[in-house]
């Protein structure tokens, strides 16, 4: 899972305190109790130009011009609107701007899923946003090795990614309606890129069924099934069925299977910094 410019907002990031400096001393890996975003500025962006982004840094989170739908998308690890419900139409509509920040030397080697537990705790702190998970059992493409098995080129070093702050080695290098290029990346990575490419021509989302655990390259072209889509994108390349199984040995099949789903139960505007 994927808006005005706002003023430059500049906040203040203060020091540990000599206690909690101890404590990392005591315990050089991770203190017991779940990371937390030491401090946070959220304030709603009114600016008229756009100017999205949002990203998660070495020590905390930065982003501008963001709708809390979004927010929440990258909180949740799930970036499919039709999987989340409830909540006020404002939701998709106002923009924030938001800042936080952790010690590194507090918090060592943390996880993407940590990162995301940060953030939802940040949401519940500031918007009093409150969650419950339903599962429904959803129509979906699975996708499967082909009959004469899968195409798939494994990572050379040259492929390899340092980049730690998502936890994970996977390089988009290329990504659009009609092309996708992957390095260094599992079989879950791959699906839940495609799924959001693909999302509106195939109304469904994609599961991996593969059974494939290792790392991948993948670098394939398709064009949409929606006839106006393709025009506009003046490709020749087959539809996305046809591609995954000539170029990487990969078919995706008509299924049901069960998805989790997100209801939101409470949200509010953000409390003052």
């Amino acid at each position: 899972m994927p808006r005005p410019q706002s003023l430059k907002r500049h906040f203040t990031l203060f020091l540990l305190v000599a206690a909690a400096a101890t404590a990392v001393a005591q315990s050089p890996t991770a203190p017991a109790s779940p990371p937390t975003f030491e401090i946070a500025s959220i304030r709603q962006n009114l600016d008229r130009q756009v100017r999205w982004r949002m990203s998660f840094t070495a020590n905390g989170l930065s982003a501008e011009d963001v709708t809390l739908q979004y927010v929440m998308e990258e909180a949740y690890n799930l970036y499919d609107a039709k999987r989340w419900s409830g909540g006020p139409s404002w939701l998709g509509q106002r923009r924030f701007n938001i800042e936080a920040r952790f010690d590194p030397a507090a918090y060592k080697n943390i996880t993407a899923d940590q990162r995301r537990a940060m953030l939802q705790q940040l949401l519940a702190d500031r918007f009093q946003l409150a969650v419950h998970h339903e599962p429904n059992d959803l129509p979906v493409y699975a996708l499967v090795v082909a009959k004469h098995g899968p195409k798939l080129a494994t990572p050379k070093p040259a492929d390899l990614n340092p980049e730690t702050i998502y936890g994970s080695t996977c390089q988009v290098a290329r990504s659009r309606p009609d092309h996708l290029e992957m390095k260094d990346c599992t079989m879950h990575d791959f699906v839940s890129v495609l799924t959001a490419w693909t999302a509106s021509d195939l109304g469904r989302n994609i599961v991996d069924r593969t059974g494939l655990t290792g790392h991948y390259n993948f670098d394939f072209s398709w064009s949409p099934e929606n006839p106006a889509a393709a025009a506009r994108l003046d490709s020749d390349a087959p539809t996305v069925f046809t591609a995954l199984k000539k170029e990487l040995g990969l078919q995706l099949k008509p299924s049901k299977g069960m998805l989790d789903t997100i209801v939101i139960d409470h949200v509010e505007m953000p409390s003052p910094n």
